[in-house]
């Protein structure tokens, strides 16, 4: 659900140079420089807002700093982009990928149901072409039977309802059990909108009927796979797309989903059992194992009307394919080869990517990603130096007292509010690295070799059905404040407002972000700027409506309240002015709590800096240095449509050109210049 955590850095899949192995090892921490470019070949076209003809800083603080780069860094045709964000992905895969060899390599010496043994065969059974091609759907099929043969609505909802009890999935109705925004010690469960493919945002985009259309000969692929004629698979796909688009039409909005004034709908049994048909809830709650539930949080209050209006025998047949193809879809990477590869060249036209990935490095990212915290624990085990964990909580430390500082001296916010937002500070939790416990989840799994019968996608509901398992219990008990939402080889941070806790795995403390052998204004500029950008989300639109302990609750004033909405709406309106892609612009309500923490990040770090000239532009250079990007155009309209951050270059030169120290470090911007914003247009919050 969207709502919960703000993943704040790049939910982009980007590309490699630069560092070899960690980057650091627990001998040594070599060199590492981020000002020459990778000798990286593709020929993937990139979309030109990520560069500019022209050489002058006071025009494009972005292009002047990263064009050598970027110039010379070309996205590989297996990507959608390049970043460092990519290439640091790209590292950290590459340790784990010799991990991964040397437990295949040592495979018959693995003890059953070890990790090693566990590795060694995920692989080896998603790199066996042949039996994954005579599996076919294997354990999936029943669950795609049950559907199919539903003769009533009552068939029909006990059919989702198993899927979701045994693999923990979703189609019409996605139930989940999360925090409870009021009160985040314990679990709720939460109903959310349907599954709507590709999303709302691009389903209602009339500039991208060709890519629907594809969208659609995807569905009707799917479909045939499943034993449909091709007749019947297309229109199936017909009527899926059409289902979709109309339930796009009561879905919320990207702004909309992190909003809990919107999404905070608890109901009683018997409430929301008025918004479905009579006997709905309750086949579904039986089949799905959640019965005893007496509070439900529906988040689309709107969508969840009208799929009540479908959940009749008229509709059936649609409802059927629709939650058939939502199914397979969900696990198509574990598939035979041909579903795979569907799958993926409808993933690859949503984002430009001219190649499919090889079978080598598809299986060995699976298999990362599925035993990610195992995988993690190695990562840290190699990659991860305590003495940067140290350096990285001292910066933070600093930079909150640098946000109390802010704060205190806002001219806008009473005395009241202000000490309710220090109080926020002063219990906000950092998690560093990785985690002080480990989760155990697929110790009790199995993982069958192919000489036994063992094959791909039975494999991976094995492990699937640990997972829903150990989930499923969890919510029995009080909410776990020490769990990471992110293993420690992800390059991201975030915040989660329902645990007024900032987080930044292992892997992004790293150059670009963090070099231990850099000076401190660059550091500031590189991870500082991440620490802030996360600090701010404490107090962007939707976290500021949770308290110090991570409860949805209004400690504000009601006439506080009011200014920050006031200049809320300045930010907005500022984005909304800047141009994203080809005379496409930045959404700015989407992307507001983005944009807020961009900004607040800035005027926390500047503000530490202070007056020092040279030490502001080092912090300025390195902040332009680690939003370095290139995407494919497919890309860029994606992201413009369904991504909350703006794109990279807005990220760098909209930030700093509302940035009054920015003009202290480069007096030679003037009025007329394209990185030139008035005192009085420079929108600022935090």
């Amino acid at each position: 659900m969207k709502h919960r955590i703000n993943f704040c850095l790049a939910a982009i899949v980007m590309l490699s140079f630069l560092i070899s192995g960690c980057g650091k090892t627990k001998e040594a921490q070599p060199e590492q420089t981020a000002a020459q470019p990778a000798n990286v070949t593709g020929e993937a076209k990139s979309a030109p807002e990520e560069t500019s003809d022209e050489g002058r800083l006071e025009d494009d603080y972005y292009g002047y700093v990263n064009r050598n780069l970027l110039d010379h860094t070309e996205i590989p045709k297996d990507s959608n982009s390049w970043s460092y964000f990519y290439q640091l992905k790209k590292e950290s895969y590459e340790v784990l990928n010799e991990v991964l060899n040397e437990a295949v390599k040592n495979r018959q010496e693995a003890e059953p149901d070890s990790l090693e043994q566990k590795i060694a065969d995920l692989y080896l059974t998603a790199m066996d072409m042949e039996a994954r091609k005579k599996a076919g759907f294997g354990q999936l099929k029943p669950y795609m039977d049950q559907i199919k043969n539903a003769s009533s609505i009552n068939d029909y909802l006990k059919g989702i309802g198993t899927t979701y009890r045994d693999l923990g999935v979703s189609s019409i109705i996605t139930v989940q059990w999360m925090e409870d925004l009021r009160d985040s010690s314990r679990y709720s469960l939460y109903v959310d909108g349907a599954d709507l493919g590709p999303g709302k945002e691009t389903l209602e985009d009339k500039t991208q009927e060709k890519l629907i259309d594809h969208y659609k000969g995807y569905i009707a692929r799917t479909l045939l796979y499943t034993g449909m004629s091709k007749e019947e698979a297309e229109k199936a796909a017909a009527d899926i797309l059409a289902f979709q688009k109309d339930l796009a039409e009561s879905a919320l909005s990207l702004s909309q989903q992190n909003d809990p004034d919107v999404i905070y709908n608890p109901y009683s049994s018997e409430e929301i059992k008025s918004m479905l048909p009579e006997g709905a809830v309750d086949s579904y709650l039986a089949s799905a194992g959640l019965t005893g539930t007496d509070t439900f949080v529906v988040t689309q209050k709107e969508q969840m009307i009208k799929i009540g209006r479908y959940l009749t025998e008229e509709h059936l047949p649609v409802l059927k394919n629709y939650s058939i193809f939502s199914l397979v879809n969900d696990f198509a990477p574990y598939l035979t080869p041909e579903i795979r590869d569907n799958y993926l060249d409808w993933n690859n036209a949503q984002s430009g990517i001219k190649e499919r990935k090889t079978d080598e490095k598809l299986a060995s990212e699976m298999t990362q990603d599925i035993l990610g915290f195992e995988f993690g624990r190695l990562y840290v085990e190699k990659c991860f130096l305590q003495e940067d964990k140290a350096a990285i909580q001292e910066m933070a430390r600093r930079i909150l007292e640098a946000y109390k500082k802010q704060i205190m001296a806002l001219n806008w916010m009473g005395d009241e509010t202000k000490a309710e937002a220090v109080k926020k500070l002063d219990n906000m939790t950092l998690k560093i690295g990785y985690p002080d416990k480990w989760p155990d989840v697929y110790g009790k799994a199995s993982v069958t070799p192919a000489e036994k019968g063992g094959n791909l996608i039975d494999n991976v509901l094995s492990l699937t059905k640990a997972l829903n398992a150990v989930n499923r219990e969890k919510v029995r008990k009080p909410v776990d404040k020490g769990e990471w939402a992110m293993t420690p080889q992800t390059v991201n941070a975030y915040y989660n407002p329902t645990g007024n806790e900032i987080v930044f795995p292992a892997a992004i403390l790293q150059a670009p972000f963090y070099d231990a052998d850099g000076d401190y204004a660059s550091n500031l500029g590189g991870i500082g700027t991440v620490i802030a950008h996360e600090i701010s989300h404490a107090f962007d639109s939707s976290g500021s409506l949770y308290d110090e302990k991570g409860n949805y609750h209004i400690w504000w004033t009601s006439g506080d309240r009011a200014k920050f909405n006031e200049l809320a709406g300045r930010v907005v309106a500022y984005y909304d002015g800047q141009e994203g892609y080809e005379g496409r612009h930045v959404n700015g309500t989407q992307t507001l709590n983005e944009n807020i923490a961009d900004l607040g990040s800035m005027a926390s770090i500047t503000s530490i800096v202070g007056d020092d000239v040279e030490s502001l532009k080092k912090v300025f250079q390195q902040y332009a240095t680690i939003w370095a990007a290139k995407y494919t155009p497919e890309t860029m309209i994606k992201r413009l449509n369904t991504d909350v951050h703006s794109p990279s270059k807005v990220r760098v030169n909209a930030v700093l050109g509302a940035t009054d120290a920015f003009y202290k470090a480069y007096p030679e911007i003037k009025e007329g210049d394209a990185m030139y914003v008035a005192p009085q247009k420079r929108v600022k919050i935090w």
